[in-house]
């Protein structure tokens, strides 16, 4: 299943109750597709739904359950738990102040062996030590699999019985629908289109080292997007640069990256595309033209459609639809002004990328 299929099956998921564990290789973007739909989920159940994100190799037992406290009742000493630590989510709230929502455990498989027997139970009966998870609640988890050297402890057989396993693999029209919507640069995001072997690798590294993952592609994006600051908005293209992105996702990428980031910075400017869009330099290079595609497709705004969709239209076709595509999946309320409507009025290719949910 890919991330987008995910997403498909979140709400489903969540009024069932089931018990999900999301498995795949290292760093594809399964935390974030599930943090991305709790705001969704509240929109659509009309209630307010929490998260509480938790990272499974760093809880102990008592993490989990809460710690026993000395209590004394009717002149009788007692123990009895607290309520454990993520009982009050990032908002400040405790989870008996929502309508439902979330406990996501990061990096289960990377658990101990005990911490995994109190989430199994909580998966499957909502409780945990003496407590119970308030109505509308589920516990839901990810992790890598043994093969992905990523620390995984030992997965026990009553446990996996008591969740939904998903093995979600690596998908570039998941991956660019949330890299537009997340503000990634879109050279990195036609870098990826064109060289998906490099950012979605099968498998790992037969040595351990810096490598590229969806993840680190994303960190070395958004540090680059940092360094221009301080460069006139160019993104720096010197030994430096290209040494931390090596340090960041391996060497094999660092040259196609900066070939494509010096193309990208000899693009035509959006403000002359929106100026002057019937006169304006079309570049000559399929990778280029795909470029400029997406960049248009992540800045574009409602006012400024008709002009782009001028320049755009001087494009072979494949990429008017590469545009339109990306520009409506970012934001759907662009399919609401007059140059889309015209567009796709007279060009069917279009309103069925704009519709296609891959």
């Amino acid at each position: 299943m890919n991330l987008n299929e995910v997403k498909r099956m979140i709400p489903l998921w969540f009024r069932a109750r089931s018990p999900i564990y999301l498995r795949s290789a290292p760093g594809i973007g399964k935390t974030s597709v599930i943090e991305a739909a709790v705001p969704q989920l509240s929109s659509l159940l009309r209630r307010n739904i929490g998260i509480v994100t938790l990272n499974g190799g760093n809880l102990n037992v008592m993490d989990t359950m809460g710690y026993l406290m000395p209590e004394t009742r009717d002149g009788v000493k007692i123990s009895e738990f607290s309520k454990p630590f993520w009982w009050v989510t990032d908002e400040g709230k405790t989870l008996d102040q929502y309508d439902g929502g979330i406990i996501f455990i990061d990096e289960e498989d990377k658990a101990p062996i005990d911490v995994k027997k109190v989430l199994g139970e909580m998966k499957l009966s909502m409780r945990f030590g003496p407590h119970r998870l308030p109505p509308g609640w589920v516990t839901w988890s990810a992790g890598n699999r043994a093969e992905d050297r990523s620390g995984s402890t030992k997965d026990l057989d009553h446990l996996i019985n008591r969740r939904v396993e998903i093995n979600v693999t690596p998908h570039l029209q998941s991956w660019k629908d949330w890299a537009f919507k997340a503000g990634i640069n879109p050279i990195f995001i036609a870098y990826a289109e064109n060289n998906s072997e490099v950012v979605f690798p099968v498998g790992i590294p037969e040595h351990q080292g810096p490598w590229c993952t969806p993840r680190s592609f994303v960190q070395m994006a958004r540090d680059l997007d940092v360094f221009a600051e301080d460069n006139g908005g160019n993104i720096p293209t010197d030994s430096l640069t290209q040494e931390h992105v090596a340090g960041g996702m391996g060497h094999g990428a660092v040259a196609s990256m900066f070939a494509y980031i010096k193309l990208g910075q000899e693009m035509p400017s959006y403000h002359d595309i929106i100026a002057h869009p019937d006169t304006t330099k079309v570049p000559g290079r399929a990778d280029a033209q795909m470029l400029v595609c997406y960049r248009l497709a992540a800045k574009v705004e409602e006012s400024e459609m008709d002009p782009v969709v001028r320049y755009v239209e001087r494009l072979p076709k494949e990429f008017s639809v590469t545009f339109a595509k990306a520009a409506c999946r970012r934001d759907s309320e662009l399919l609401n002004t007059p140059a889309i409507a015209r567009w796709c009025a007279s060009n069917h290719s279009i309103m069925t990328a704009i519709s296609s949910r891959d």
